[in-house]
């Protein structure tokens, strides 16, 4: 009973996407203090050195919607262990943190008899979409149950921090869902 409770708590908490906030006072106090640097530190241009171009940026890719089939179906795949190396390696957000992260996402799915059935998918909005889905854990429905999918090259990949969730509620380790 308790292991399903905290289950479900954890569940409920990675579903809500609970995140902790600090005060401003509490920033200011760990932030450390310096002095005015020389030369670079503090802006000034120095003989002899060169301006280096503005970093680069990544564009989000322009994908069109997924629909609930397509979602259904690369989720109920996964969660049965089917994918192809390929086919993981673009399942999930930021896999490559991690070759193994997808099979851990897999595991703790098992350990718990996570359950997950997408019913809708809202529009795109800076290349992420969230997906109402009905989720069980252990039998037990989650309330208000969503994944978010992010757009990448290859297509909508489950989010890093749903799947982080996942793999920490069965108390798993991966090197992708460290702080």
């Amino acid at each position: 009973m308790f292991k399903t409770a905290a289950v479900l708590a954890v569940a409920a908490a990675a579903t809500f996407g609970v995140t902790a906030c600090s005060s401003s006072d509490e920033t200011a106090a760990a932030a450390p203090t310096t002095t005015a640097g020389a030369g670079f530190e503090d802006g000034k241009q120095v003989e002899g050195t060169q301006e280096g171009d503005a970093p680069m940026t990544t564009t989000v890719p322009n994908l069109p919607a997924p629909t609930v089939e397509e979602l259904n179906a690369r989720l109920d795949k996964a969660l049965a262990g089917q994918l192809t190396d390929d086919e993981k390696a673009s399942f999930i957000e930021d896999a490559e943190r991690d070759p193994y992260l997808v099979d851990k996402f897999v595991e703790a799915a098992k350990k718990n008899n996570v359950k997950a059935e997408i019913t809708s998918v809202g529009a795109p909005v800076d290349g992420k979409v969230t997906a109402p889905a009905d989720v069980t854990i252990d039998g037990n429905p989650v309330k208000g149950a969503t994944v978010e999918f992010v757009a990448a090259e290859g297509g909508w990949r489950v989010s890093h921090e749903f799947t982080c969730n996942i793999v920490k509620s069965a108390k798993l380790d991966s090197a992708a869902c460290q702080a």
